[in-house]
């Protein structure tokens, strides 16, 4: 396990977290890439039903396949329309400079995750410890499981550990693995009620408006 001492702000003090976990879409990109409404229509998938859970419950391995074929295709679409979210580009270095470890949490392809990354002037792959994916193996978030295969990759333990995202999923997974959490909000406000959602609810550690602003729990 990584120790404390490895990561530290620019007057020598430990952090008490060595690693940051990032979730992808709509937190280290722009979010409003990927249109859910269309994806969702698209694939015949109701409102408040998850998408990859929709998908791998269809009855037959064809129209599984079919409907993955489509989703790979907004996906795709989306991330060659992506850029990089504001300050994302700058909070990895940071981190990086400062000793604490960077990772990335999706329920996107890593094609998807390469192609975005394409699209940023200043960072690649080779500057993310880890980058998980739905084809990594494990449950998908909200499930805890890339955030615990996280920490086994980079040596870091969960509750040294802090998710980032922009939705509810990314909070829910933190929070089972044992790691803190950090809502995204990108500034917007919270959707109206009776607004359609998914069957997951997670209470975040922290809610950020921008991504600069995890300095702030950093204490960097």
């Amino acid at each position: 396990m990584a120790d404390a001492s490895h990561a530290s702000d620019s007057r020598g003090r430990a952090s008490r977290y060595l690693a940051v976990l990032f979730d992808f879409d709509g937190t280290l990109t722009n979010p409003g890439a990927l249109d859910f409404p269309a994806l969702r229509r698209a694939l015949g998938c109701p409102p408040g039903t998850l998408i990859l859970e929709y998908i791998d419950a269809l009855p037959t391995e064809e129209v599984r396949a079919e409907k993955r074929r489509i989703l790979d295709e907004f996906e795709t679409a989306a991330a060659r329309a992506s850029v990089p979210n504001d300050g994302a580009e700058q909070i990895v270095r940071l981190l990086r400079n400062r000793g604490i470890q960077v990772g990335i949490l999706t329920r996107n392809t890593r094609a998807s995750v390469l192609t975005s990354l394409a699209n940023f002037s200043s960072l690649t792959e080779r500057d993310f410890g880890v980058i998980l994916t739905r084809e990594s193996g494990g449950r998908p978030k909200p499930a805890p499981d890339g955030v615990l295969a996280a920490s086994s990759v980079l040596g870091v333990r969960p509750a040294a550990m802090l998710m980032v995202g922009d939705f509810v999923f990314d909070i829910a997974a933190g929070a089972a693995a044992g790691a803190a959490t950090a809502l995204l909000t990108n500034g917007r406000s919270p959707p109206p009620p009776g607004t359609p959602t998914v069957p997951v609810t997670a209470t975040p550690d922290y809610t950020i408006h921008t991504l600069a602003e995890i300095q702030r729990i950093l204490g960097l």
